[in-house]
């Protein structure tokens, strides 16, 4: 920053008014920071309605998070996502599969296999998943529905709850026999953060205006 100053009483007080303002550029960017961090998340959990199939649960959401700036001296915050909630272990995994792509994992430690729905075969809920409870009830209908590999089949690929039909014949309708299976990115909450950036000389413009105007109130007080 440059100043030029003339020996005359007036443009004296206006190089001292400039720079204590300037003196506000640190709170005034605190508070641009945590404005666009929070108002960014906001938005991040409005929009991944818009990429996954039927919206968000709440809970997915939930992981979204903003980790503030604490204070003028410590210009720092970021926009994560927590993987870990209610259990003792990654029960929010999946959100990083979701945001990055990667690895679908059983979703807890006791269930050695992945639980997928056929498509057409078997009713789920408009986000794509069975309905808590839906799979035990259908394994528990013996004469209609079985678990495991049918006779004569080979390999894990089988491995399933079956359907029987009054012709004879079976259709899998819940699949699992796989452990783990890749997922391609399906959120880019990075992009669009990036892109939400643009908006930052506003909330910086907004915190430092105010930040200006509350010290010179305090001043003139």
């Amino acid at each position: 920053m440059k100043i030029s100053l003339d020996v005359r009483k007036g443009d004296m007080q206006k190089a001292l008014s400039s720079i204590k303002a300037h003196k506000q550029v640190p709170f005034a960017m605190k508070e641009a920071m945590n404005s666009w961090l929070f108002q960014t998340n906001k938005h991040l959990k409005s929009a991944i309605d818009n990429h996954l199939q039927g919206g968000a649960e709440n809970f997915t959401k939930s992981g979204l998070r903003v980790e503030k700036v604490p204070n003028k001296r410590y210009l720092y915050g970021n926009l994560h996502a927590s993987l870990q909630a209610k259990k003792n272990y990654l029960d929010r995994y999946y959100l990083k599969n979701i945001i990055q792509g990667g690895t679908v994992i059983p979703p807890t430690p006791k269930r050695k296999k992945l639980m997928q729905p056929i498509e057409g075969r078997v009713k789920v809920n408009a986000k794509g998943n069975l309905t808590k409870g839906k799979f035990a009830t259908l394994r528990n209908q013996n004469k209609r529905y079985f678990y495991g590999i049918p006779k004569g089949r080979e390999g894990e690929n089988y491995r399933g709850l079956w359907e029987r039909h009054k012709d004879g014949s079976i259709k899998m309708i819940i699949a699992l026999g796989k452990e783990k299976r890749p997922t391609p990115q399906l959120f880019p909450a990075a992009d669009i953060s990036l892109r939400r950036f643009r908006r930052f000389p506003i909330h910086f413009a907004r915190a430092y205006k105010k930040a200006v105007t509350s010290s010179m109130k305090r001043r003139q007080g």
